[in-house]
């Protein structure tokens, strides 16, 4: 068994076992604290408890390591007493295209930074990896990202999100932002960065070119700037991608790295090839990069053999005994809530009917997501409609800009989203139908795109029956769901952050099988 660590932005932990993933979580998730950077204690005991065996091996998502970060692994090390092996940053994050289907596939990887590179591009088949192209940290198209998301008053690394979001909005007397800050280069197979400088010198850079220094922004040119900078990423990485595949002539494409969370660009990238995007894109996924590149190399048991990743339930597991003990340690809990312990076959039923009657619910159980997204054992779901979102961004205290996404019965795509495909992950961007967008006006975006997750039953089989409970009495296929977190945190990870989040939101809380409402 392998034991994948990631010691930096994000930090987290993972174990394979064989051609399986059995277990990955990320550190922000016990600790509280976002992007947790440092040694991941927590993740590493939860899964060594978890499995009671030894380790043969431990992997690190990273090379450059020193000061605390080396002395922590090395104490780890020799605490475990096995071999451990580093791997370069941007070839853990493209050893994940080992997850997809594609026999041979373009393998982009683009992020902030990381062991010195922001990008890489590969070749990647049964035989493994071979890098064909690198940019280095000043020609980086993330951090360019980052800096105008700093620009704009937001978190670098952090509230990317936001910049993509704002790019959708229109200006009645929209001015186009004519800036060349970076750009592709083709006879160098890299990006150029114009400004040569990055981080917060690259951010007070773009701040003097567009006159913002002490200035507050106004949502007008903070749409402008955001408008600026998602088509500056999406044409640069698009060229990019086109110029290699036109010379590999290869039209699968695997993109990861941190930028592959930006689903508008996915989008615009899908229109051209077949994409894969790996559900843990961010840095979250070096852990199970570094171990799936040791499978890959060295373990001549798994050589060539498909990995299996059938979910991404693949964390902290919600125990039904846990939570009657911690029910019954608090009587406050008894006093301020309705409690009913709710059979597996009652749970469609019951959920289901809370959310016809627009009740917000909670839904914390199983297994936990592993990656940025919550996928039906995390989340907050209600009605796809603008209410419910509007009555959710109020108790979450959220930027109202901020689009919700759905979950939608796979069954029935084809009728409200434009050339759908099975997208379990969230990972990519639909148009929506205009004849059923009043249906689901809650996770329809102002430009008329929605990040769907598209469900199949074998994916999440009490999940996908609450939502055919719906569709069953509504005629509505798809629930709104967001991650169970309140702003600006981690999502939850066990019983105690359900109980302490669901103070703040929510109707009704189904954690394992125990309904808790408020009264």
């Amino acid at each position: 068994m392998i034991l994948g660590i990631h010691d930096g932005h994000n930090a987290s932990a993972c174990l394979i076992d064989g051609n399986s993933i059995k277990y990955a979580i990320s550190e922000e998730r016990f600790t509280r604290k976002k992007n947790q950077r440092g040694f991941p204690n927590y993740s590493v005991n939860y899964i060594l408890n978890e499995i009671n065996d030894t380790i043969d091996l431990i992997t690190v998502g990273g090379m450059f390591r020193k000061g605390n970060r080396l002395k922590a692994l090395k104490s780890f090390q020799k605490e475990i007493n096995v071999p451990m092996v580093y791997f370069n940053h941007h070839l853990c994050h493209a050893s994940l295209y080992k997850l997809s289907d594609f026999k041979e596939c373009l393998v982009i990887t683009i992020d902030g930074g990381g062991d010195s590179l922001s990008s890489t591009v590969s070749i990647g088949n049964k035989k493994g990896l071979e890098v064909i192209a690198q940019s280095d940290l000043i020609d980086s198209v993330g951090d360019f990202y980052a800096s105008i998301t700093e620009v704009l008053g937001f978190k670098p690394m952090e509230d990317e999100g936001k910049v993509m979001s704002l790019s959708s909005y229109d200006c009645a007397d929209e001015s186009h932002i004519d800036l060349k800050v970076i750009d592709y280069d083709s006879k160098r197979k890299s990006f150029e960065n114009y400004l040569g400088v990055v981080g917060y010198e690259a951010t007070k850079a773009l701040k003097r070119i567009f006159d913002l220094k002490d200035k507050n922004i106004d949502f007008k040119n903070k749409v402008l700037i955001s408008k600026y900078a998602q088509r500056t990423l999406e044409d640069v990485v698009l060229k990019m991608i086109k110029d290699f595949s036109e010379e590999t002539g290869i039209n699968d494409i695997v993109f990861s790295g941190g930028v592959a969370q930006n689903v508008r660009l996915n989008k615009k990238i899908a229109e051209n090839y077949n994409l894969y995007v790996p559900p843990f894109m961010g840095d979250e996924g070096l852990s199970v990069g570094s171990a799936l590149l040791f499978n890959d190399k060295k373990n001549k048991k798994t050589k060539n053999k498909d990995i299996t990743l059938k979910d991404t339930y693949l964390g902290y597991e919600i125990k039904n005994e846990n939570v009657e003990l911690l029910l019954n340690s608090n009587d406050n809990i008894c006093k301020n809530y309705k409690i009913t312990y709710l059979e597996e076959d009652e749970l469609p039923e019951i959920i289901g009917n809370l959310v016809v009657n627009s009740k917000i619910v909670c839904i914390c159980r199983d297994k936990m997501e592993f990656g940025p997204r919550a996928l039906g054992n995390r989340s907050i779901i209600s009605l796809p409609k603008r209410e419910n979102a509007k009555k959710i961004n109020r108790m979450l205290k959220r930027d109202e800009f901020m689009p919700f996404a759905p979950t939608m019965l796979y069954e029935h795509i084809d009728d409200y989203l434009i050339n759908p495909i099975y997208s379990p992950f969230m990972t990519m961007l639909f148009d929506v139908k205009s004849e059923n967008k009043d249906k689901i006006d809650g996770v329809v975006h102002v430009d008329n795109t929605t990040r769907a997750q598209t469900l199949k039953r074998e994916f999440n089989k009490t999940y996908y029956d609450i939502i055919n409970y719906v569709y069953e009495n509504m005629d509505i296929p798809a629930v709104l769901n967001t991650s169970f977190n309140l702003h600006g945190e981690p999502i939850v990870c066990n019983e105690q952050d359900a109980l302490k989040s669901f103070k703040s939101v929510g109707d009704a809380l189904l954690l394992g099988n125990w309904l808790i409402e408020k009264i």
